[in-house]
């Protein structure tokens, strides 16, 4: 069995140079920008604690409901980013989404600025090689080990599984990767991820 090795990842934010204050150019900019950018817009709410407001769960639709898109803001908000393993697959569908609208695309909108997201992924030090360390570890770890192998590791190998799931079912414990696998990371903070995961380990 292969230990667990507990990484976890670091940003910086880096303005990209790019504003669109209109529909008409944020859609095309999107049709663009590269992936860190629209990587940034989308977890940066969870990534950062939620520090947008939760009716709005990324930059992107934030920045429709601001501006009079409440449609488009919703339908940007129900996005589920736990079911997509590809950025391209998401960005087709925030492109397929705005296509829906008919009006407004050349009426003047608040600046919206594109950032990406420069990511480094570093090593925690913390292994686990079994049940009771890897709880240990949980406990250990920032929340950014937590963002890392719930959500950029299924992206960056694109596969739908998270890390600890995955690791969990490599030693035989099935119903406690399917309660991970349960947990909507976009309705809590990490820190209350990391208690829900841990609640689990132990029940």
């Amino acid at each position: 069995m292969a230990p667990f090795i507990f990484k976890s990842e670091l940003w910086t934010a880096q303005y990209t140079g790019v504003k669109v204050n209109t529909l008409a150019a944020f859609m095309r900019v999107l049709q663009e920008i590269d992936e860190d950018s629209i990587y940034y817009h989308l977890y940066r709410n969870l990534f950062e604690y939620h520090l947008l407001p939760t009716d709005y769960g990324n930059s992107f639709a934030y920045w429709l409901a601001e501006n009079g898109f409440p449609v488009l803001a919703e339908k940007f908000s129900a996005i589920d980013l736990m079911e997509c393993v590809c950025i391209e697959d998401i960005r087709e569908e925030m492109l397929n989404i705005l296509h829906s609208e008919p009006n407004g695309f050349e009426r003047l909108c608040k600046p919206f600025y594109f950032i990406r997201a420069v990511r480094k992924v570093v090593d925690t030090g913390v292994t686990a090689n079994n049940l009771e360390e890897f709880k240990k570890g949980l406990s250990r770890v920032g929340v950014h080990s937590l963002f890392y192998h719930l959500v950029t590791s299924r992206l960056v190998n694109r596969e739908p599984v998270n890390d600890f799931s995955k690791w969990l079912r490599s030693i035989g414990e099935e119903s406690l990767a399917v309660k991970i696998d349960k947990i909507d990371l976009m309705a809590h903070s990490l820190y209350e991820v990391r208690e829900m995961i841990i609640t689990n380990l132990e029940s």
